[in-house]
Order: C-alpha cells, then sequence, then structure tokens
C-alpha cells in the first residue's frame, strides 16, 4: 500500500547557478498534506550536491534527501527518484521549474478527485533575465513552456505532456519497473539535448489504462537563460525533438492497433513525406530562407536519418509493446 502524498522529484545535472531560486520557490508551497523533496543528482561536476545539502540543513522543516545518480541521462535520474519516493504521487520538477505556491493543492486535488489520473500536465511560463528574442513565441513549445492541453480536463489517448511540472502516478510508474519496461529513450544526457523520455512515459502509462489530464491551474515560470535563447542552440534542441520522433512512432502504432505489417508500411509512408518534406524545404530556403524553413528543413532531414537508422530498433520495440500491453 503506497502512502498518500507527493513526491518532489528534482533532477539536476550541473545546476549550480539553477538551483537556488528554484528551491527558494519549492520553500514557499502551500500544502496541508504529506510531501518530500528529493534531489537527483545526475553525477553533476559542479556544486549541485553541495547546494541541495545545504538546502537541507537551512530548511529542516521539509522531508528529503540528496540522492545520487551515476548513470547519465534525465531517464536515469528521473528512475532514480521515483524509486526512492515515499509517496503515491510524484512531481518532476525541472531544476529552472519554479513552482506557484498552489501547485500542490490543485495538483493533488485533481488526482483525489479522478482516480483513473495518471499523469497530470499544467501551464509553464517562460521567463528569461533577458528580453526573449523575436522568434521564440512561434517556436516556444519546444522550451516545455504554454499551456499542455485546450481545456482542463482528460486529453485523448496518445497525446502527451513535456516532463516539466508533471505529475505522474507512482503506482503506475512501478507497474512499469514491474513489467521490465524497457525504454528507448534516455532524454537529456548531460549537455547533449536527447529529448523525447517524457513523451514515452506518458505514452506507457497511458498503455496501463491510466488517463492524460491536462489542468490550466497548474502554473508555473520555466527559467531560460541567455545562452538556451541563441538560434544556434535552438536549432540543435529541434534536432535532437526531432530524432526521437522516429522512436517514438511505435508507440503511436500501438495506440491505432496496428499490426506489423502496417507498421512497416507506415514506416515507408513516413519516410517518403520526411523526403518529400525535406526536397521542399531545401527548395524553400534557398528560395527565400526563413527561420521556419530552416527549422522544417531540420525536422525532416532528422526524421529520414531516424528512420533509416533506428528501423529495425522500431520494429523490436513495437513487438515488445505488443507482448506486454496487447
Amino acid at each position: 500500500m503506497l502512502v498518500t502524498g507527493i513526491s518532489i522529484i528534482i533532477c539536476t545535472y550541473n545546476g549550480e547557478l539553477r538551483l537556488p531560486i528554484t528551491l527558494e520557490y519549492i520553500s514557499k508551497l502551500r500544502f496541508e498534506g504529506p510531501w518530500e523533496l528529493l534531489i537527483v543528482d545526475n553525477a553533476s561536476k559542479d556544486n549541485s550536491n553541495f547546494i541541495a545539502q545545504e538546502f537541507f540543513k537551512g530548511n529542516p522543516i521539509i522531508q528529503g534527501k540528496v540522492v545520487f545518480e551515476p548513470n547519465a541521462g534525465l531517464t536515469h535520474a528521473r528512475q532514480k527518484g521515483w524509486r526512492t519516493a515515499n509517496y503515491d504521487i510524484v512531481l518532476f520538477c525541472d531544476d529552472d521549474n519554479w513552482l506557484c505556491s498552489d501547485y500542490l493543492t490543485v495538483g493533488y486535488s485533481i488526482f483525489k478527485s479522478h482516480s483513473k489520473v495518471g499523469i497530470l500536465g499544467g501551464c509553464g511560463e517562460p521567463v528569461s533575465e533577458v528580453q526573449f528574442p523575436d522568434w521564440f513565441a512561434e517556436f516556444s513549445h519546444s522550451y516545455a513552456v504554454g499551456n499542455n492541453g485546450k481545456t482542463s480536463g482528460k486529453l485523448e489517448k496518445g497525446a502527451a505532456h513535456y516532463g516539466a511540472g508533471c505529475f505522474f502516478l507512482r503506482k503506475a510508474l512501478l507497474q512499469l519497473d514491474q513489467l521490465k519496461t524497457r525504454l528507448i529513450l534516455t532524454d537529456r544526457k548531460g549537455n547533449e539535448l536527447v529529448s523525447g523520455g517524457d513523451v514515452e512515459l506518458c505514452y506507457l502509462v497511458q498503455l496501463l489504462g491510466y488517463d492524460l489530464w491536462f489542468e490550466s491551474k497548474l502554473k508555473f515560470q520555466h527559467f531560460i537563460p541567455l545562452g538556451r535563447l541563441d538560434w544556434q542552440y535552438y536549432l540543435k534542441l529541434k534536432k535532437g525533438i526531432a530524432s526521437s520522433f522516429p522512436l517514438l512512432f511505435s508507440y503511436k502504432v500501438v495506440f491505432m492497433g496496428t499490426s506489423k505489417m502496417q507498421l512497416r508500411a507506415e514506416i515507408i509512408l513516413k519516410l517518403w513525406y520526411s523526403f518529400k518534406g525535406y526536397l521542399l524545404c531545401q527548395y524553400r530556403n534557398f528560395a527565400s530562407p526563413t527561420k521556419r524553413n530552416e527549422v522544417q528543413l531540420i525536422e525532416n532531414s532528422q526524421k529520414l536519418k531516424s528512420f533509416f537508422k533506428n528501423y529495425k530498433k522500431t520494429l523490436s520495440h513495437f513487438e515488445w509493446l505488443n507482448s506486454r500491453f496487447d
């Protein structure tokens, strides 16, 4: 029997500059139920661990601890967090997420009012120490900001949330452990901008039979420093996101009830669309260079490469998913 409450999990890699203000917001949370804070140090090489330890010394009323995860990758760090947690609901809070004081109260009420909820996301507001560039508004969703849904409530099966500020039912995550679930994405690894691990978790929890929810009252600020507002950084980020799409495609076809033969046909179709899109974007980018055309060119080229590179891996994972979630 899992203990009722919320475990906040902050995974950090070299987060000494981001952690202090994030932890300040944690200290201002107002929640009448039991909760704890777990800070997962994902093999940081800076003073992240020291800052985390000092926070607990200075805030003895806050239950929690620092745990170490030597295996690089956000997914590994999150797994360490939910396996260490004490409570039945976990909240993944990035080390640059500033939660509103009622975040736990709002999230907890949704889980206790709707027993089928397995994942719950909210609204991230971008903040920075500098003015956002002109292009940011158009491409901001790649930074895990904005609404996770149009209206509050249950979303359609096969939808997904970004992991920042996202609640998960710990029972569901432990079920994935019991199934010896093969995760095909490690998510961010050190300074590598690999992506998609949060989407994969959303898909897996839904395959277990749980619902994905969005709540507009869940508000947090997502701090984006100057270095991440560079256009070349964004293109690198987008490349990582696009590269994960073909690997996650195996989940999409499982939701659709597709056979392996149909999956092969779908992959060939996706390859064709990506190739056609790549050629079209090459022409557009040559004829009329725009940031939108540049992004679409990268998306199509990365999807094309990833579909070819991961063809066998996608088919294998599709078979594994069908053997576990039929």
